[in-house]
């Protein structure tokens, strides 16, 4: 999935990094410029970086407020980026950030409009109000079907993790599982030390030579996966535990829980966030045998 969409957006961006770089190496102003400089930067980074939503995060606003400068600096040199705020809306980011985007494409038109005539005002009002709707209304659909990418159960055909909204689903069968059957399984959250791509690969790659082929190794956030292991008693649970701890914990901090009702497998990521030893092993309170 990542090498089929990857390279026309990054081409997309670096087609766009150089004509900015163009325009900047022909300006004279250098407030101009500099604000043309930062949009160099902020388009190199998507680039390569297109798929974190962390450079989404800061990139938006930062093109946001660069444009919204620019057409206050110079209204008429570059009137015509009035039509990129549409093209915004399309990108990853909250709706309050889409709101905010809304205002300032209305404050760049309302700067640029001053010398139009009222027909062309009244015009280019009208039509810029028409691509921020459609705008708008594409990044509802996209949040819909990114939406129904996280509840399908793999994330990518070719991606050896489960989704977050399997996990759910797959702790309410082992516990029916567990009444029944009066098998043992435990939730196990990891995390690795080291932050980055290459470090979450070697994870995962770890936990798939440690599990057994009827379990599951799933995506709870970023940087933190879960594994459920199902054991026929406590004390096989034990051994495997001790075992799968030695494997990891010079390398990543982990938490184990008994699967229960009620485990929210994310409030655990969050505990392990910020466990300070590397290995924490929640007691069961009941004996549900």
């Amino acid at each position: 999935m990542q090498s089929k969409y990857k390279t026309p957006l990054t081409g997309l961006f670096l087609l766009g990094t150089g004509l900015v770089t163009i325009t900047a190496w022909r300006e004279d102003d250098p407030i101009t410029q500099g604000l043309l400089i930062a949009a160099i930067i902020g388009l190199t980074t998507l680039a390569w970086r297109h798929l974190s939503r962390r450079a989404w995060t800061w990139t938006v606003p930062l093109c946001a407020l660069l444009l919204l400068a620019l057409l206050w600096h110079a209204p008429m040199t570059y009137a015509i980026g009035v039509w990129l705020w549409p093209i915004m809306l399309l990108a990853p980011q909250p709706r309050p950030m889409r709101y905010a985007l809304l205002v300032t494409a209305t404050l760049g038109w309302w700067h640029i409009q001053a010398p139009l005539g009222v027909a062309q005002t009244a015009l280019s009002g009208a039509l810029l109000t028409a691509l921020m709707a459609l705008g708008f209304a594409k990044a509802i659909e996209h949040n819909r079907l990114r939406l129904e990418l996280e509840r399908r159960h793999r994330l990518t055909p070719e991606n050896s993790l489960w989704s977050l909204h399997r996990l759910r689903q797959d702790l309410n069968v082992e516990w029916s599982r567990r009444q029944r059957e009066n098998v043992y399984a435990e939730l196990l959250v990891v995390r690795p030390r080291q932050r980055g791509h290459n470090a979450r690969r070697r994870l995962k790659e770890r936990l798939a030579a440690l599990i057994y082929v009827f379990e599951g190794c799933y995506h709870v956030d970023t940087q933190t996966f879960a594994v459920l292991l199902i054991s026929k008693d406590e004390h096989h649970a034990a051994l495997r535990r001790d075992a799968i701890s030695t494997e990891l914990q010079e390398h990543c901090r982990i938490r184990i829980a008994p699967v229960a009702p009620h485990l929210d497998p994310v409030k655990l990521g969050h505990e392990l966030s910020v466990q300070d030893s590397g290995l924490h092993v929640r007691q069961e309170t009941t004996d549900h045998a």
